[in-house]
C-alpha cells in the first residue's frame, strides 16, 4: 500500500508530527540518545543470569545485588549514593534438596542445585524413602479411601492447595507438577511455597516431567523415591540502596522513582523482579551524566531513586523518612518492565493512582506513553505518509517492534501501594509489562527480556521524573492542560459507558441505574478536579496558574453538567420505551445526612506512618480485599474534599463490591475515635 505525500492540515488519532510539550525536543533527544537498553540488560545478566541458591552470608546484609549496585554507583559517579539497612524477619533458606527414584528405576527426579524452583519454599528438613501415590487434584472426593500415611503424594494441583489435607492424612511429602501456563511453556515451574509447619516437604516438577510420572502411577507402577532436604531459617537484613539527584531547590519537594531489587530472597527473576531496577539504574546514570555534562539543566526539584525489597523494604523506608514523604510530589514505580512484548502478546502498562490520590502524575506519565507510541511507528493516512518512526527507541540487540502500551486503572501488588497508603500519602503510579507468561516461574530468565523494551522503560523513567522535577510555572500550565483535556475525554468515555447501562435498564431498576450513573459521573468529576488542583504544587504562588486552573475546573464542571443532562435524557427515553415513568432523582435521608459530614484526615495519620490502619480492622477471610477498601475510605478523607456520600460515590465508581454507606460511615467513626480524622 502506497502512502501519499505529507500534509499538515488534517488531525489524526496519531498526529503526523506529535509534540510532547513537557520537555524541549533537545532535552528529550539527549535522554533517548544517552539511554541504553543493552546496559540495562547487562545489569540483569549480572544480577540474575540463572536461579541460584543464595549463600547464608548474604543474609547479613551483603547481598550480591547490593554489592553490584554499589559498584555501579561508584563507576557512574552517582550523587548522594547510600545503602540503608533495616531489620528483616527470619526467612526460609534452602540448602540442599534432591528427589531420587529408587525403584523400579534409579534416576534423579529433582535437585535444588539444578533449579531452585524445584524445592518449594517452606519445605521442612527430610531424609526419607517412601512410596509415591497419585491423588489427582487432591479434592476431598479423590482423597477418600486412600492410605496416605508415610507416603509422598503426587498431584496436579499446587502443593499449597493440598498441603493441609494430605498432612492431616499422614503424608510426609508432596510432588506437584502444577504450572499456571503449561500449554505456553511445558518446562516452566512456578516459584511456589507451602506453609512452613516443619512437618512436610514439597518438590515441583515441570508439567513435561510430571505427566510422565502421573501416567506411570496411573498404569499401576509402584514407585519408591528417596527425598533429601536440608533447610534453615536465617535472620535477614533489608537493604535499600538509593541515589539523590539534587535539584536547584535543595531540601524541597522530590520525585521518588522506585523499583524492587528483591522479591523475597529466594527468587531471581529477570523480568520480575530485576528489570525495573535495571531500567531505573540506567535512568539515574543517564540523568546524572547529562546534567553533569551541561547537556540538560539541573532540575528544579530533586529526583530520588530507590531500589528496595518489594514492600517489605519499602515500608520501613517510608516510616524512617517521613520528612521526605511529606514533601514528595509523587512516586513513579517501575515493577517488571522488560518483557519482550510481541513474543508474549503483552503490553507496557501504566496503572493510574486510585481516586483518593488523584494527581497530575497520571497525565504526565500518560502523555509520555502516547508520545513514545506515536514516535515509534510508521504512519499512513489519507494525504500523509511516513514509513519510518520519527524518534525510534531501539536497541542493537532488541526488537524493532512498535510501542505496545495501554493505560489502566489502579492496581496494587507493588511498591506504589506503600506510597499510596493512608499513612504515607504520596500519589504513586505503576509501570509494568502485562500479561507475563513467565511471571513467578523458572521461565523468568534473561532470554524473555527485550533490550528495546528495557530502553523504552529507561526513557520513560528518565523523562517522566525529569519532566515533573523540572516543571516551573509555565510547565505547570502545560501539565494542567494535559490533565484538563484528558479529563474531558475520560468524562466523555465514562458517560458513554453509563449510557449503555441506562439503555440496558429494566422497569424495576431504571431509577436506580440513573441515580448510580449520575453518582458515578460525580465521583469522576471530583477526582479530575483534584488532579487539576494538584498542578498548583508546581506553582503554588503563581497567580496566572491559579486563575488558569480555576478556568479549566469550571469548564470540567460544565462538561459534567452536560453529561448529567445526557444521562437523564437517555433515561427518560428508556423509561418511555418501557412504558414507565422516571422518578425524580432525590437523596435518601441516610444520603442527606452523609452528605453533610465532611471528614478530614488529621496529621496523626502521616505522623504514625504506614500501617496506621492495621490496629483498627484486619481483613477477613470472607472479604479478602476489605483492607484495600478501608485504606481507600481513609485516604478519601485527605484534604477534607469529600463528604461521606462523596466517599461512597468514589468507592462505587472504582469497585463493584464496595462497602455500603452505613459501613463507610461506621468506619469513618472508627477513624475519628482513633484521632485519624476530624469533622
Amino acid at each position: 500500500m502506497a502512502c501519499a505525500g505529507v500534509t499538515q492540515a488534517q488531525n489524526y488519532t496519531t498526529p503526523f508530527t506529535p509534540k510532547l510539550g513537557l520537555l524541549s525536543d533537545q532535552t528529550y533527544d539527549y535522554i533517548v540518545g544517552e539511554s541504553s537498553g543493552e546496559q540495562a540488560y547487562y545489569h540483569i545478566l549480572n544480577w540474575a543470569p540463572y536461579e541460584r541458591n543464595r549463600s547464608k552470608e548474604e543474609y547479613s546484609g551483603k547481598y550480591e545485588e547490593e554489592i553490584y549496585i554499589a559498584q555501579r554507583f561508584k563507576e557512574y559517579g552517582l550523587p548522594n549514593a547510600q545503602i540503608e539497612h533495616f531489620e528483616g524477619t527470619p526467612v526460609w533458606d534452602g540448602i540442599e534438596g534432591s528427589l531420587w527414584e529408587t525403584s523400579p528405576k534409579l534416576q534423579k527426579l529433582a535437585d535444588y542445585r539444578d533449579l531452585t524452583a524445584e524445592l518449594l519454599q517452606g519445605s521442612s528438613n527430610a531424609e526419607a524413602e517412601a512410596e509415591l501415590i497419585w491423588i489427582g487434584r487432591g479434592t476431598e472426593k479423590e482423597l477418600q479411601g486412600l492410605d496416605l500415611k508415610g507416603k509422598i503424594v503426587v498431584t496436579e494441583a499446587a502443593a499449597s492447595r493440598v498441603q493441609l489435607a494430605v498432612r492431616q492424612a499422614g503424608a510426609i511429602g508432596i510432588v506437584s507438577y502444577y504450572a499456571p501456563r503449561p500449554l505456553v511453556d511445558p518446562i516452566q515451574i512456578p516459584n511456589a511455597s507451602i506453609r512452613n509447619d516443619s512437618t512436610i516437604f514439597a518438590f515441583n516438577l515441570s508439567p513435561r516431567d510430571g505427566y510422565v510420572l502421573r501416567d506411570r502411577l496411573l498404569r499401576g507402577e509402584q514407585i519408591k523415591v528417596k527425598a533429601h532436604v536440608t533447610t534453615q531459617h536465617v535472620k535477614s537484613t533489608l537493604s535499600v540502596p538509593s541515589v539523590l539527584i539534587e535539584g536547584t531547590e535543595k531540601g524541597g519537594p522530590e520525585v521518588i522513582v522506585s523499583a524492587h531489587l528483591f522479591e523475597g530472597y529466594v527468587k531471581f527473576g529477570a523480568n520480575d523482579n530485576l528489570s525495573g531496577s535495571a531500567a531505573t539504574l540506567e535512568a539515574a546514570r543517564v540523568l546524572n551524566k547529562l546534567i553533569s555534562e551541561g547537556k540538560i539543566s539541573r532540575p528544579r526539584y530533586s529526583i530520588r531513586f530507590l531500589w528496595i525489597p518489594e514492600i517489605s523494604g519499602t515500608i520501613p523506608w517510608v516510616n524512617a523518612h517521613k520528612d521526605i514523604t511529606e514533601r514528595a510530589i509523587c512516586n513513579l514505580n517501575f515493577d517488571m518492565v522488560g518483557l519482550w512484548l510481541s513474543k508474549s502478546e503483552s503490553y507496557f502498562v501504566l496503572h493510574r493512582t486510585p481516586f483518593s490520590r488523584a494527581h497530575f502524575v497520571n497525565d504526565v506519565s500518560e502523555a509520555i506513553f502516547h508520545y513514545i507510541g506515536a514516535t515509534n511507528k510508521g504512519f499512513c493516512a489519507v494525504g500523509a505518509g511516513r514509513p519510518e518512526p520519527l524518534k525510534p527507541i531501539y536497541s542493537a540487540t532488541g526488537s524493532h517492534d512498535p510501542f505496545y502500551y495501554t493505560v489502566n486503572a489502579y492496581q496494587g501488588s507493588s511498591d506504589h501501594v506503600v506510597f499510596n497508603d493512608f499513612g504515607v500519602q504520596v500519589p504513586g503510579v505503576m509501570f509494568v509489562t502485562w500479561p507475563d507468561n513467565y511471571y513467578h516461574t523458572s521461565g523468568d530468565r534473561p532470554s524473555i527480556v527485550d533490550p528495546t523494551q528495557l530502553r523504552r522503560a529507561v526513557v520513560t523513567a528518565a523523562v517522566s521524573s525529569y519532566a515533573i522535577a523540572s516543571a516551573d510555572a509555565t510547565k505547570a500550565l502545560h501539565i494542567a492542560q494535559e490533565v484538563a483535556t484528558n479529563a474531558s475525554k475520560r468524562l466523555t468515555l465514562e458517560e458513554q459507558t453509563l449510557l449503555r447501562d441506562i439503555n440496558d435498564a429494566k422497569v424495576n431498576n431504571i431509577n436506580q441505574v440513573l441515580k448510580r450513573s449520575i453518582f458515578n459521573l460525580d465521583a469522576n468529576l471530583t477526582a479530575e478536579l483534584i488532579a487539576l488542583e494538584s498542578t498548583l504544587q508546581l506553582a503554588p504562588t503563581d497567580a496566572h496558574t491559579k486563575a488558569y486552573v480555576a478556568q479549566l475546573k469550571a469548564q470540567l464542571r460544565v462538561n459534567h453538567d452536560q453529561g448529567v443532562r445526557s444521562l437523564t435524557t437517555a433515561a427518560q427515553l428508556r423509561a418511555s420505551t418501557l412504558n414507565t415513568k422516571l422518578a425524580a432523582i432525590t437523596l435518601t435521608a441516610e444520603e442527606k445526612a452523609a452528605d453533610k459530614i465532611r471528614p478530614r484526615a488529621t496529621k496523626k495519620a502521616h505522623n504514625e506512618g504506614h500501617g496506621v490502619l492495621n490496629t483498627l480492622e484486619q481483613p477477613t477471610k470472607e472479604r479478602r480485599y476489605v483492607r484495600g477498601y478501608k485504606n481507600e475510605i481513609a485516604s478519601l478523607t485527605i484534604g477534607g474534599l469529600r463528604s461521606i456520600l462523596d466517599i461512597k460515590k468514589a468507592l462505587d465508581a472504582q469497585y463493584p463490591d464496595a462497602e455500603s454507606l452505613e459501613e463507610i460511615k461506621s468506619y469513618i467513626e472508627k477513624l475519628k475515635a482513633a484521632g485519624l480524622v476530624t469533622y
